[in-house]
């Protein structure tokens, strides 16, 4: 009987293997995002703690996508040439290393390197786990794999605000995060252990594998057809606009305007807050599946972006809504926000499929270029409205009438994405006819498979 509990347990080993490995992508995925959403409960500390303005603050957040951005083009060619394993560590260890100079820091140009090494090393995150996936599993779980990751990441975001505003409350900012350097301590050390490259028996799924790597002339090339690609700029442009309630609201700016205009305390906006996410998380499977079966982008992307400016709008100019009535706006938002997802499907079949996998890092480092801008933006808007006197700390003190307008910014974006939304080539869910893909690039030029976006 023991023997038969061993040759049954073994075949059960080999093949939940394979998901153990992409596991250990989607925790450092998750540990991305309560990277990357940390400040947001944090205001009042940071800005105690440096001595910083409105601007201020949103430039330390800011710094962590001016490493995050740029990095989503390079980082599949950099994991095709030294290995997942390897890479993955090193990542984590970095933005491990990026959060203890943020922790130790006592001035602002210090605390701004670490966001800045924290969001060089999450950048690998997302790419990593689909990497994992595309080598480890079957074709038809790599789709499962990207939404799920999706998904888990947002609730990472979600629980990390809800964790976050009662410790730090209780034992400060820099305390709070020591328990998220050790937790990437033993992560890197779960990735190094479980991890590998590939199965020793070398059994790959050749439609997703990455066999051939492009090398640095086959990007160019790659490159040089998609930025000039006009829907290409258009699609990244509105991507940013749309993407804007979760870069600059759910990222930084959400928690402090609720407990600003709202007068709630710090748990009650944080539970309003991750009523975005949730509504997010549910909404991107439903209208992703609903865009491929009508075959249409352009109809859901700008039909939902219309309700989330709406939506927006109550939220910033309509006073006095219920406690009860921002749960359920603030989901609504998070669902309409859903169909943000079919801007990288616009960037992939509005391009050769030779080149699918680059044009959606390209599309994705544009839209996440929002944070690196408005962030900032969001905070000199705050510091050049405010009339408010100087607090006890010798720090501005924001009125509900300055955060209401510096984020109208927000509602101001998605209409303008709205707007150009209009001038969008339906893609009908297909990308260019093979005729055109041989008039765009030559003849071997690009040899990529398609991946998904490394958010």
């Amino acid at each position: 009987m023991m023997a038969d509990n061993r040759g049954m347990s073994l075949p059960m080993f080999r093949s939940a293997y394979p998901w153990l490995i992409v596991c250990c992508g989607m925790l450092f995925y998750c540990y991305n995002y309560f990277l990357r959403v940390s400040p947001s409960v944090m205001q009042n500390e940071l800005s105690q703690t440096f001595h910083i303005t409105a601007t201020q603050f949103g430039t330390l957040a800011g710094f962590y996508y001016w490493a995050y951005t740029p990095m989503q083009i390079p980082a599949g060619m950099i994991y095709d040439k030294f290995g997942v394993r390897i890479v993955l560590c090193a990542a984590c260890l970095l933005a491990v290393f990026g959060l203890s100079i943020f922790i130790a820091s006592d001035d602002f140009a210090t605390a701004g390197l670490g966001r800045f090494m924290i969001g060089l090393g999450t950048a690998f995150a997302y790419i990593g786990t689909l990497k994992l996936a595309s080598i480890w599993l079957p074709p038809n779980r790599f789709a499962t794999v990207a939404g799920l990751t999706t998904a888990i990441g947002m609730t990472s975001g979600a629980l990390a605000q809800k964790y976050l505003t009662k410790v730090v409350e209780l034992i400060g900012y820099q305390q709070a995060l020591h328990s998220a350097v050790i937790a990437g301590i033993l992560l890197s050390v779960v990735i190094i252990v479980l991890v590998r490259n590939r199965p020793k028996s070398q059994i790959a799924f050749a439609a997703n594998e990455m066999q051939n790597p492009i090398d640095l002339k086959q990007l160019l090339a790659a490159l040089r057809t998609i930025f000039t690609n006009r829907q290409m700029w258009l699609i990244g442009i509105i991507g940013c606009l749309l993407y804007l309630p979760s870069s600059v609201f759910l990222d930084l700016w959400g928690i402090p305007y609720l407990k600003a205009v709202y007068q709630l305390k710090p748990e009650e906006a944080v539970a309003i807050s991750n009523y975005t996410f949730y509504g997010w998380i549910i909404s991107g499977p439903l209208i992703g599946a609903f865009s491929d079966r009508i075959k249409r982008r352009r109809f859901p992307l700008t039909f939902t972006g219309f309700f989330a400016a709406l939506l927006l709008c109550i939220v910033f100019y309509l006073p006095n809504l219920t406690l009860s009535s921002l749960y359920g706006i603030f989901f609504m938002i998070g669902f309409c926000c859903g169909a943000h997802p079919l801007c990288f499907a616009l960037g992939k079949e509005n391009n050769p499929l030779q080149i699918s996998g680059t044009a959606v890092a390209v599309t994705n480092m544009l839209i996440m270029a929002g944070g690196a801008i408005f962030q900032p933006v969001v905070g000199k808007l705050l510091d050049l409205h405010t009339t408010s006197p100087i607090g006890a700390d010798g720090l501005p003190v924001y009125s509900s009438s300055d955060y209401t307008f510096a984020l109208s910014i927000i509602p101001i974006g998605v209409a303008l994405g709205i707007f150009l939304s209009v001038f969008l080539k339906e893609t009908y869910c297909s990308s260019p006819a093979e005729e055109a893909e041989d008039t765009a690039l030559k003849p071997d030029s690009i040899l990529e498979p398609e991946v998904e976006p490394a958010k």
